[in-house]
């Protein structure tokens, strides 16, 4: 069976089709008419993705299904609950809940996109009001939990603050906490029907990633029908057939919490490895290669940068950090934050050393502040305390305005991700991206 005759026999468009193989439409069309495209390491998966594709109807019932927060990923739940159930919205922002119902995404995400111009939605954004709790089934709490220095911890005040206006108008309603919390935060409100349900979500890949979780972790009771009935839910809309995990509240919060100290301790190996092959004149990429094809390490999350940044990444850690620190044998994460900005610190001096004039008579041009390729987020960028770290020592900076005038203006264009746009001025680009790939 070709490509063709699955996707027919699948009851598919090419459209929808392209969206399960996760490449665009005009690509889906090329390599369903040459079969050759399959063989490409880019295009490969295409056909076991749609073979694996499976409509579920795990969940018959239609729910009512509040979420607050229209972060990543409130947005990106919310848009995939409400092609089956009745989905509200709620933000204190007017600008998101106003796009949200004009059904405009709200960040870069290509199959967010998707889904709002051409799916079906029982979508509605509202400004926080808690009568809309009062007649929900499950309400997801997906606000901001921002680490606070002073307190040397997440500021927990909008989930205990959601909490208390749900519970004053419906009080058995299933509340699921997907903000990030302190291990135990979820055991202490005492309540059997609140539970922690971690996500791992990448920034311009939310929508992919709740289409096909790696795992789905459910800290609550598994003996509590409506807990069961949240994990139905979020085994309905995957694609795939992810394993469920349920265990106490306090290890899903740790899961998440390990989980992304790990990713930032990985950012940082391969950005030590990249700063020592640079510092010794060796081919950092000829040596993450070799490294990456031992199958224990594995050839991905490995293309070196500026330093890890974003939301999640510098909060998470700190936090793990924070909550370590009576464990005596804590070395390890602690090092972490070290480690990245050491490297802010290598990267500043490396490119100091490519100037051909003094750092206090360099213009440096920022082509973008985003965390990662793909994405709109600059929250935390390590690009941003390089940027600040020049500036200090006196360079010119100027931020890329899309212009020629910006390109021809600039000694030195800085990058923590390479663009195509950058060709014709390559020779005058800095940048540790080593594999060009998303």
């Amino acid at each position: 069976m070709n490509l063709k005759e699955l996707r027919i026999n699948k009851n598919l468009s090419q459209q929808e089709a392209s969206f399960i193989c996760d490449v665009p439409l005009r690509t889906y069309k090329r390599i369903e008419n040459d079969p050759s495209y399959l063989n490409s390491y880019k295009y490969k998966n295409a056909f076991s993705l749609l073979q694996k594709y499976k409509k579920n109807n795990i969940t018959n019932k239609s729910y009512n299904i509040a979420i607050v927060g229209a972060g990543y990923v409130g947005f990106s739940l919310g848009i995939l609950f409400s092609t089956k159930h009745n989905v509200s919205i709620l933000d204190i922002n007017e600008e998101k809940i106003n796009k949200i119902n004009e059904r405009t995404t709200l960040f870069k995400d290509k199959d967010a996109e998707y889904c709002l111009k051409n799916k079906s939605l029982n979508l509605k954004g509202y400004l926080v009001d808690k009568n809309i709790y009062r007649h929900q089934d499950f309400v997801v709490i997906s606000v901001p939990t921002d680490f606070v220095n002073e307190k040397n911890g997440y500021d927990m005040t909008s989930v205990t603050n959601t909490i208390k206006d749900i519970r004053s108008v419906n009080k058995k309603c299933l509340i699921v906490i997907k903000s990030t919390c302190p291990v135990g935060f979820t055991s202490s409100l005492d309540d059997r029907n609140i539970i922690f349900s971690p996500e791992f979500l990448r920034e311009g890949k939310a929508i992919y990633d709740n289409l096909y979780p790696s795992r789905i972790i459910i800290g609550g009771n598994k003996s509590n029908k409506k807990v069961r009935e949240f994990a139905s839910l979020l085994l309905d809309t995957a694609i795939n057939a992810p394993q469920v995990i349920y265990m106490s509240s306090s290890e899903a919060e740790a899961v998440k919490l390990f989980s992304n100290a790990y990713l930032a301790m990985r950012v940082s190996y391969f950005n030590e490895l990249d700063s020592f092959a640079s510092q010794n004149g060796l081919d950092s990429k000829n040596i993450i290669q070799g490294v990456s094809l031992d199958s224990r390490i594995g050839d991905y999350y490995n293309n070196p940068s500026f330093g890890f940044g974003g939301y999640c990444l510098p909060k998470d850690t700190s936090e793990l950090i924070s909550q370590m620190k009576n464990i005596s044998n804590n070395d390890l994460i602690s090092s972490i934050e070290k480690s990245n900005e050491s490297r802010k610190d290598f990267i500043v001096s490396d490119i100091i050393s490519k100037l051909n004039k003094p750092i206090n008579e360099s213009i440096i041009g920022i082509y973008s502040f985003e965390s990662k390729k793909n994405s709109d987020n600059i929250r935390h960028a390590s690009i941003i305390d390089v940027s600040n770290k020049l500036k200090d020592l006196g360079a010119t900076i100027l931020i890329n305005d899309q212009s020629e005038e910006f390109k021809n203006k600039c000694d030195l264009i800085i990058a923590n991700r390479y663009d195509s746009s950058l060709d014709e001025v390559k020779e005058k680009v800095y940048t540790r991206d080593l594999f060009i790939r998303d």
